[in-house]
């Protein structure tokens, strides 16, 4: 081999090595990068307070019940409320009156839905809470081996909302968006 195209080769390789020696130190002091730490803000976010306890119920007995959802959100919602129970022949096992805030919108079989709202939806404001749904439910007066037959005596109340933006005012249009959007059963 030629002395000369080895002393080009080896000066080549200096250069470059030089080369990238001097751009990592220059990026090194010359470029600077971070990441921001940020957390998406809850825009929407309630609360659903029952006020039930438990306690030992039977035909005809009485207890305290008050379903009332407090908007934790930033942004204004509607609101409904669910109430799952057992059903005898006569119909539900529990019988209860509503505030008249709220609106049946959905109803089957022992499941029935509440919407906040008459005849339109009324909105709950961030901050702010709805009417209780009902303040008191009594267990139908039904025949002892009716009674026996149920397994489960108890009541499951679910809370769900849905922001206003675009979203129909008529109560049964806005549950049905609501479980359009939540994909509710």
């Amino acid at each position: 081999m030629n002395k000369k195209a080895v002393r080009i080769g080896v000066a080549c390789g200096i250069l470059l090595g030089a080369t990238m020696i001097v751009y990592a130190i220059t990026s090194l002091f010359f470029t600077n990068s971070e990441t921001s730490k940020l957390n998406k803000k809850t825009v929407f976010q309630f609360n659903l307070t029952t006020d039930m306890s438990s306690t030992e119920v039977g035909p005809g007995d009485s207890f305290d019940v008050k379903p009332v959802v407090y908007s934790d959100a930033t942004e204004e919602m509607y609101v409904f409320i669910q109430v799952d129970m057992p059903t005898t022949v006569d119909g539900a096992l529990f019988l209860f009156d509503t505030d008249n805030d709220w609106c049946v919108v959905c109803e089957d079989s022992g499941k029935v839905v509440y919407a906040y709202g008459d005849t339109e939806m009324t909105v709950l404001c961030p901050g702010e809470s709805t009417s209780a749904l009902t303040n008191q439910m009594t267990m139908r007066s039904i025949s002892i081996a009716e009674y026996a037959a149920i397994d489960d005596i108890n009541v499951t109340i679910t809370g769900y909302a849905i922001g206003i933006e675009g979203v129909s005012t008529n109560p049964t249009d806005a549950w049905n968006e609501c479980k359009a959007i939540g994909n509710i059963q």
